[in-house]
């Protein structure tokens, strides 16, 4: 029994050591399946992770795709305007600021450039005039000014206008600001053909020589006195294209050194071109310099030709030029002269050729002043009418100092109080024969 019973008790350990091994394997099982579980979990939302990053990342590539195409279309939009701008900018240019070329039969009232390979500034660059043709049969040549260059020193100092503006149309504004051959309306002018002269050159538009000098760095340089050259290779084109050979009325004219030219190419003008006229007109503005040595710089430094040159005999080429054509054509021809009383820029030039100072202060205006008064009864016996002002200042100077050169300006249109008229009125009277002086007691003024 005690056996039975042990055997029995046995029996029980057994199973239930059996049982426990069942309970642990199950609860292995049951652990085995939950570690799966997680681990599938995990990966479930590894993957999910995973999709949502994929998805993320090909929301931001089509974002960006997006971003770029819309900047292509916006660089697209902005090359288009930019295009239709600098189409719109080249036609400006091209048909409105620079002028056509002149050719045959010209456009009334178009302005043209005339230009060849013989043309050139100081520098060695390309020079062009301008030419309008007009309905009427009559012509204005216009010589612009702007500085001289006479020796080495003015040569290096850049005393002058050694370049054209390079726009055809500023360039002849510039040049013209309201002025007489200003396209103005209801200006007596408004119909008249023009062949405009810009100043580029140093010699007064009378030069045909090199300047060999050295600037300021000690480099060797030329400048080029090219101003004939370019003056007879314009007059021969506008000539032959132009159909303004027989006129009824011209005026040759110019500011500063502009009037200098006017004073010196106007019986080449009325010999060469206009040699029937029937009023021929020669207006000097602003243009009275002494100087003892003006026929050596048209011969060494400018090579004037021969023909010009020889008219210089003495200090005054203002006078030399105008007295030699009074000899030739006497009657035949309308000689001008106007000035302001104290030219502040006159002043200054004069006391360079007087000291070798470029500089100018109310003693040089008193100077000026003197010179013409006493250069008024010689242009009074050479046949010169007058038309002498003051009353508008040099530039914004409070100096007591008067304007310098008035034809390119507005203030040409303008009657004077004391004289009781215009130069531009001066100059129209006086083409049709009415010659008359104003303002020749100024001189005497104390100012």
């Amino acid at each position: 029994m005690t056996e039975a019973m042990e055997t029995t008790r046995m029996t029980k350990a057994i199973k239930a050591t059996r049982m426990t091994k069942a309970i642990k394997a199950t609860r292995m099982t049951k652990a085995i399946k939950a570690t799966r579980m997680t681990k599938a979990i995990k990966a479930t939302r590894m993957t999910e992770a995973i999709k949502a990053t994929k998805a993320m990342k090909m929301t931001e590539v089509d974002k960006t795709k997006k971003t770029r195409k819309i900047m292509k279309n916006i660089l697209k939009v902005i090359g288009i305007l930019f295009l239709i701008f600098l189409g719109i900018g080249l036609l400006v240019y091209f048909f409105i600021l620079q002028y056509p070329m002149l050719k045959k039969d010209p456009t009334v009232g178009k302005w043209y450039r005339v230009t060849s390979s013989e043309m050139k500034t100081s520098k060695g660059g390309k020079y062009r005039a301008f030419f309008k043709k007009g309905s009427e049969r009559k012509v204005m040549v216009y010589f612009a000014g702007g500085g001289v260059s006479v020796n080495e020193e003015t040569a290096r100092d850049d005393t002058y206008n050694t370049s054209e503006i390079p726009i055809d149309m500023l360039a002849n504004v510039t040049m013209n600001m309201g002025g007489l051959a200003s396209d103005i309306e209801d200006s007596p002018f408004e119909n008249w053909s023009v062949i405009l002269f810009p100043y580029a050159t140093g010699d007064f538009h009378a030069g045909t020589g090199q300047f060999h000098y050295t600037d300021h760095d000690g480099r060797e340089k030329i400048l080029y006195h090219n101003g004939y050259v370019n003056y007879t290779q314009t007059m021969q084109k506008v000539m032959e294209l132009a159909g303004i050979n027989a006129p009824e009325a011209v005026v040759v004219t110019g500011y500063s050194a502009g009037g200098f030219a006017a004073a010196l190419l106007s019986d080449d003008i009325y010999t060469n071109y206009f040699p029937d006229a029937e009023s021929k007109n020669v207006l000097v503005d602003a243009s009275l310099l002494l100087y003892d040595d003006w026929h050596t710089v048209a011969t060494d430094v400018w090579q004037t030709p021969k023909e010009i040159s020889d008219k210089l005999v003495s200090n005054n080429l203002t006078l030399d030029c105008l007295s030699a054509l009074h000899e030739k054509y006497a009657d035949g021809i309308h000689l001008l002269f106007d000035c302001s009383t104290r030219d502040g820029d006159l002043a200054k030039v004069q006391n360079y050729f007087d000291t070798g100072v470029m500089d100018v202060t109310e003693k040089e205006a008193d100077i000026y002043q003197q010179i013409l008064k006493d250069t008024v009864p010689k242009f009074q016996k050479a046949g010169v009418r007058l038309f002498i002002w003051d009353g508008v200042a040099w530039y914004d100077d409070p100096r007591n100092m008067t304007a310098h050169t008035i034809i390119a300006t507005p203030a040409v249109w303008v009657p004077f109080k004391a004289q009781g008229q215009s130069v531009a009125g001066w100059l129209v009277d006086a083409i049709n024969g009415d010659l008359k002086d104003y303002g020749v007691d100024l001189v005497e003024k104390q100012y």
